[in-house]
């Protein structure tokens, strides 16, 4: 199997865990989002510590003596803690429809980013299909009468988390330990002001919720894990397309849990939808699905 192949399925498996993760979050309602941002962080750093451990895996305190590496490391740590804190602060706030609008317009800025930065072109289908979800998306952000605020946050954080990964020449456990280690401090400081002043939910709420906060760590590596190694072996125009799995299953999600779903949303849909499909015709077409070393996808 090809790198391209392997990062094309990891990438795909990542979005459609994202996807169905705001039901996951749903459970733990009762807590706020930075109170669960703390719980992610956390228990994401325990795990991975653990998973090292076990694996025997050297090489973090090499990367953290290079400074240029290390840079990189925490203003991604951080972009990730800004994404993370936006998205589950829209769905305690029962917001599904900026959450998944940040994801619907955050392929267009990886596809952009891809473009600039890593000089990745385009071909004359995928123009014709950014050009068909960018009209879904223009005409979704138009329809609300006001500026997405967390959407267009979540949008850039995480194109610019993706560029990051895409650059960093790192392999992904040994980053993930070292950002997840950067913001670790920081979230033991919000749960203990969080215990301070409401109480958290730890210990403090059902046995399911209990179970889901100790598993945060492990649902929320999962996707992540899958997400750099994808990133690492597919161009970032790849990316952008595959984006398009997570906001819809949102937006499901999002329904599931009592979201209404407007007109607004089924032009959105039909737009992007049907750029996904000129985009998926142009590579059968052709007769593949896989990078031929001619274009970027």
């Amino acid at each position: 199997m090809t790198d391209l192949k392997k990062g094309t399925i990891a990438m795909t498996a990542a979005y459609l865990w994202w996807g169905i993760m705001p039901i996951y979050w749903h459970v733990l309602g009762d807590a706020s989002s930075f109170e669960i941002i703390a719980y992610r962080v956390t228990f994401s750093f325990i795990s991975l510590l653990i998973f090292i451990a076990l694996t025997k895996r050297p090489g973090i305190f090499k990367i953290m003596k290079n400074r240029k590496k290390m840079f990189l490391i925490i203003v991604g740590a951080f972009l990730l803690a800004i994404n993370w804190t936006i998205y589950i602060y829209a769905i305690s706030i029962g917001d599904y429809t900026q959450a998944s609008m940040g994801y619907y317009i955050n392929p267009i800025v990886s596809i952009f980013l891809g473009m600039v930065f890593l000089k990745e072109k385009l071909t004359k289908w995928q123009i014709i299909a950014l050009t068909l979800v960018s009209i879904g998306v223009i005409y979704y952000v138009f329809s609300q009468g006001q500026v997405p605020i967390l959407a267009l946050t979540l949008a850039v954080t995480f194109g610019l988390y993706g560029l990051y990964k895409k650059t960093i020449g790192v392999e992904s456990i040994q980053a993930m330990t070292i950002e997840t280690g950067v913001l670790f401090p920081i979230s033991l400081i919000v749960l203990w002001v969080v215990h301070n002043n409401s109480g958290i939910l730890f210990t403090n709420g059902t046995v399911l919720s209990d179970i889901f906060i100790i598993l945060a760590g492990i649902v929320t590596m999962g996707p992540l894990l899958l997400f750099a190694e994808g990133a690492k072996r597919i161009p970032l125009t790849r990316v952008g397309f595959l984006q398009y799995i997570a906001p819809s299953l949102m937006l499901v999600s999002g329904l599931i849990l009592g979201s209404k779903f407007t007109i607004h949303q089924v032009i959105c849909f039909i737009f992007i939808w049907a750029g996904l499909a000129v985009y998926t015709f142009s590579n059968i077409r052709k007769g593949r699905l896989a990078y031929d070393g001619k274009d970027n996808t």
